[in-house]
């Protein structure tokens, strides 16, 4: 079994998230920065997808139950 792209970023997104809980969001803000500041268009744009993963994740864990 072959694992996407996608599942992937997903997997960076909770892994992220478990090991970081609270201080996510701050965690993933650095990654984009450190890539940035080195000029690494394809590091900044993998954690800029981790970043909108780790948006939807957390929507999908505080959204409340219909």
């Amino acid at each position: 079994m072959r694992i996407t792209r996608e599942q992937e970023i997903w997997a960076m997104a909770l892994w992220v998230d478990r090991e970081h809980g609270e201080d996510a969001e701050e965690f993933i803000a650095e990654k984009v920065l450190q890539f940035e500041h080195r000029g690494e268009t394809g590091g900044k744009d993998l954690w800029m997808q981790v970043a909108r993963r780790y948006v939807e994740l957390r929507d999908a864990l505080t959204a409340e139950p219909n």
